[in-house]
């Protein structure tokens, strides 16, 4: 079983970026639980738990959705449940593309008859978990971000949390 979700990565200088806010945040913070540098991205479906047999189907999904390279900025810094505590994450008011990605993804999934985590689309870049701020940062915004492939990525451990990367497709024996 592999633990997999599509999401959208970064280039280098838009992830360089979304880091130096990682950054300010943990300086902001009395207890952070940050992203790894390497796990920068924005999810679009989570699967979950999938079996090996599954990959190449779920890789030939990701090549059946088509779209033109698109640009938005994450704009704000917000948190999930309250400012005070927890997952803190970059968010976007440009996101009519990123919907518009996001169903299309969506509808694939339904046709193929693929199970995932359906839950309202809320386009965020995550910047860390258990969080308690000591005092509200000075976030340097906007991030402008340019999207030009949706990647199907596994969860593996790493350093005592988890990390996405990129699933190849299975080789034939």
């Amino acid at each position: 079983m592999r633990r997999v979700y599509y999401a959208l990565t970064f280039d280098q200088e838009a992830t360089n970026k979304i880091i130096t806010n990682v950054n300010i945040l943990k300086d902001n913070s009395l207890q952070i639980k940050s992203i790894p540098e390497n796990s920068i991205h924005m999810t679009m479906a989570f699967l979950g738990e999938v079996e090996e047999s599954m990959i190449d189907e779920l890789l030939e999904i990701r090549d059946e959705i088509s779209f033109e390279p698109f640009s938005f900025n994450l704009d704000y810094l917000d948190s999930f449940p309250d400012r005070n505590s927890r997952l803190y994450y970059l968010g976007t008011n440009q996101s009519e593309e990123l919907y518009a990605l996001q169903k299309s993804l969506v509808k694939k999934l339904y046709q193929h008859k693929i199970a995932f985590h359906d839950r309202q689309f809320l386009p965020h870049v995550t910047l860390s978990r258990k969080t308690v701020l000591k005092k509200e940062p000075k976030m340097l915004l906007p991030i402008n971000c340019t999207i030009t492939s949706l990647e199907l990525l596994e969860s593996i451990p790493y350093k005592e949390t988890r990390i996405g990367i990129p699933v190849k497709k299975i080789a034939n024996e």
